[in-house]
């Protein structure tokens, strides 16, 4: 009896939610931890992603692929993946920040406050309005959920780009260098 065979899109789909979970999971304990806002300890979230990204291309090529795929394979699958868990995670910043810390663009405003006197000590209060002013803008919950998963696309792409040259596994033998 032979297995059914899992499309590139549903496998993507199936590790980037179990990715995204454990990056929402991870989120959380920060936030109960109160190191939300640590952004050193937030960049472990692109380890999970990476090895979400990792561990569902190489389950795809052997399960699926009797352990061969191609370069561009391998990027889609890594590149769906990390799509995938990116939107999950901006759909857990909105509701973050709406229902479960409503604070949370405010710690952001002050956290930017903060660091723009710390940079520049000089900054007159008229500048230091307008910069606080322009940030707020970007700061609100549905920004918050855009900008982050426009960023997770653009990291997804180029991790993709990267994790696929190691994961690729040409079939030598069907394929025929000519």
């Amino acid at each position: 009896m032979e297995e059914n065979k899992r499309s590139i899109s549903a496998n993507a789909l199936i590790y980037g939610l179990i990715t995204g979970g454990v990056m929402v999971i991870f989120g959380l304990l920060l936030f109960i931890l109160n190191q939300h806002l640590n952004r050193t300890i937030s960049y472990i979230t692109y380890l999970f992603l990476i090895a979400g990204m990792a561990w569902g291309t190489l389950a795809y090529r052997k399960k699926q692929l009797n352990g061969f795929i191609s370069y561009g394979k391998a990027f889609t699958s890594c590149f769906l993946i990390g799509l995938f868990a990116g939107i999950l995670a901006a759909i857990y910043t909105f509701i973050f920040a709406t229902l479960i810390h409503p604070g949370f663009t405010q710690e952001l405003l002050d956290q930017s406050r903060e660091q723009i006197l710390e940079r520049t000590p000089e900054i007159s209060e008229e500048q230091l309005d307008v910069a606080m002013n322009y940030t707020e803008k970007f700061t609100s919950p549905v920004m918050l959920m855009v900008f982050g998963l426009i960023i997770y696309t653009i990291v997804s792409a180029i991790i993709s780009l990267i994790i696929a040259i190691f994961i690729r596994k040409e079939d030598k033998q069907s394929n025929p260098v000519v």
